[in-house]
């Protein structure tokens, strides 16, 4: 065997390295970076919400055996997904996603496999029930329409209407725009803070677009996109508003 043939098989044998392999090496660095993030959220000016993006879907490439798949990128369901230790969130997606056996998921997360077998079955109950507790694509929009146009027309009582009696609201400006450092609670207070919110910035434009894979709420002054707006719906009521003004989180929507 000549010094080429020998290049060509190392060469491969690097290319052939089991897919398990890849997914345990990705599954610890992300596991390093969710455990950073949660430190730095201890540090966070007010509330947190994750990072709201033009599109809503993203396709994991397919697992032997499996076909792709694509996971809903909801803010509900990243919401809830935040709310999910690190190691928590690792099981449920190494073993919901790709498929890996507990004693796999066990190896990477560094816990005994019934652990993760409880941790990997309790996320996957806590995501599920929360998708299906979304209402259907269509109701969703006629309803988060509806309530920009009571927004829009500064009509309280059909803002308060549209809100579920319990309904929360969250604002994350980080700390570099104003913002409610706590959370919101029931609708009359949610649709109050929405008007006032409003009121402060007359020449704010709104506009309808897919946020999350939902239809939300993009507020621009001029050009720029200045809050993102995104709905949990039950029923035909708002459950949720998250208010996006954290500059830093707007970059997607004001570089695409």
């Amino acid at each position: 065997m000549d010094e080429n043939q020998e290049e060509d098989l190392s060469i491969a044998e690097v290319i052939e390295v089991p897919q398990v392999g890849l997914i345990h090496v990705a599954a610890h660095i992300c596991l390093d970076i969710l455990d950073s993030a949660r430190h730095r959220r201890k540090l966070y000016v007010g509330e947190w919400l994750p990072e709201p993006v033009p599109d809503g879907t993203t396709t994991v490439a397919p697992t032997p055996g499996r076909a792709s798949v694509t996971l809903g990128r909801s803010t509900a369901l990243m919401v809830v997904r935040e709310s999910l230790t690190p190691a928590a969130r690792a099981a449920f997606v190494l073993r919901d996603m790709f498929a890996l056996s507990f004693g796999e998921v066990a190896a990477v997360v560094g816990r005994s496999p019934q652990m993760c077998r409880n941790v990997a079955s309790s996320a996957c109950r806590y995501v599920r029930d929360r998708r299906r507790q979304e209402t259907a694509s269509d109701v969703h929009t006629r309803i988060v329409t509806a309530f920009w146009a009571a927004c829009d027309t500064r009509d309280l009582a059909a803002l308060v209407s549209l809100l579920d009696p319990e309904a929360t609201t969250l604002s994350d400006g980080g700390g570099k725009v104003r913002a409610a450092l706590k959370p919101i609670h029931g609708a009359d207070r949610t649709a109050r803070f929405m008007l006032a919110a409003l009121l402060q910035y007359p020449k704010l434009e709104a506009t309808l677009q897919s946020v999350n894979g939902r239809t939300g709420l993009v507020l621009r002054h001029e050009t720029t996109v200045s809050g993102v707006v995104s709905f949990h719906v039950q029923g035909e009521k708002i459950t949720d508003v998250w208010l996006v003004l954290n500059p830093d989180k707007l970059r997607s929507w004001n570089h695409s």
